[in-house]
């Protein structure tokens, strides 16, 4: 969970994120600002955001660059002979 908690990649997209919905969704006048939707929801609204990123881009490098930490056996072999 270190790249979705507050420190991390996550903190830093998440907060990045944060910062442009608000400030896409938020009307300044004399005297006045209006959201369209609370600060707690755009929040957390970030946070999801940024994990469901941090979590397609670790897939797409799982794939580009797959693990090689398995290593074969004499039995591995073996059983494809079979």
């Amino acid at each position: 969970m270190d790249n979705h908690g507050r420190g991390g990649r996550g903190g830093d997209l998440a907060m990045r994120i944060f910062v442009e919905l608000v400030a896409r969704h938020t009307r300044i006048s004399e005297g006045s600002v209006k959201m369209e939707a609370t600060a707690s929801n755009i929040a957390t609204l970030s946070l999801r955001l940024s994990e469901a990123f941090l979590n397609a881009e670790a897939e797409a490098a799982a794939v580009r660059n797959p693990s090689k930490a398995s290593a074969l056996t004499v039995q591995d072999v073996a059983n494809w002979s079979k």
